[in-house]
């Protein structure tokens, strides 16, 4: 699906730098930009909780917290994540559908395990997808919340992937579960917030603004209002205990 002579991600993955075919309305850019505004705030809620999320990704909280809410409040930020990340994912989908003259299933999305061509958004977020699907169609037994000791006074932990109880239930052009695995390596998987803080910050950040740029391609750019939401500030301030 590749497009060899465009760096638009957009353009890459739909093999062709011809743009929409029908004008991108108002209201399908204000559900796209709807949809990635919640994906940023669920992102700075999960940056939130660690010291540095696209580093070591280790998990802070207070001393002598209870590990079960750790782990509770740990997977219902990861679930948020990449719940909004797929939802995010299904409405650029529907606008695409909507505005080109090809149908955009969501093997588009979730590349097959031959396909190395396909741009790193979505080669990268396929193991996101998977995490989400397991996540909704079984457990989170395929995480691991484990203690990692004391430092400066607060009670430290990791969030790890164990690839042996990994069930997400194969769906759009996948095979089986394993194939939500291979575009990304054992180590980088590993550790799942480190991946998402890379993914986020880097290829969604990119992802959103390529979509931008090729739904100008039907309009001047000075009549659209370009709208990326980089850095969500949060208007409610949500207060945990333990963290």
């Amino acid at each position: 699906m590749s497009e060899p002579g465009s760096t638009n991600t957009v353009d890459q993955l739909l093999g062709h730098t011809k743009g929409p075919a029908e004008p991108v309305t108002d209201r399908d850019l204000t559900r796209a930009r709807s949809s990635a505004y919640i994906v940023h705030g669920n992102f700075h809620e999960l940056a939130q909780i660690c010291d540095d999320i696209s580093t070591t990704g280790t998990i802070i909280v207070e001393k002598g917290a209870e590990k079960t809410d750790v782990e509770n409040e740990v997977y219902r930020r990861v679930h948020n994540y990449v719940s909004s990340l797929y939802s995010y994912n299904e409405q650029i989908r529907s606008i695409l559908n909507k505005r080109l003259k090809q149908h955009i299933r969501k093997g588009y999305f979730l590349p097959a395990r031959d396909n190395k061509a396909a741009p790193d958004y979505v080669r990268r977020g396929t193991f996101l997808w998977g995490l989400r699907n397991d996540f909704q169609h079984g457990d989170y037994w395929c995480l691991r919340v484990r203690y990692e000791g004391t430092q400066n006074g607060t009670d430290c932990y990791q969030l790890y992937f164990q690839k042996r109880d990994f069930e997400a239930t194969p769906k759009g052009d996948l095979d089986s579960a394993g194939d939500y695995l291979v575009h990304a390596s054992d180590e980088d998987q590993q550790y799942p917030l480190p991946y998402i803080g890379s993914f986020h910050r880097n290829l969604f950040s990119e992802f959103e603004n390529a979509f931008e740029e090729w739904c100008d391609k039907t309009a001047p750019r000075s009549s659209r209002r370009v709208f990326v939401a980089q850095v969500v500030l949060p208007i409610f301030q949500m207060t945990v205990s333990i963290f």
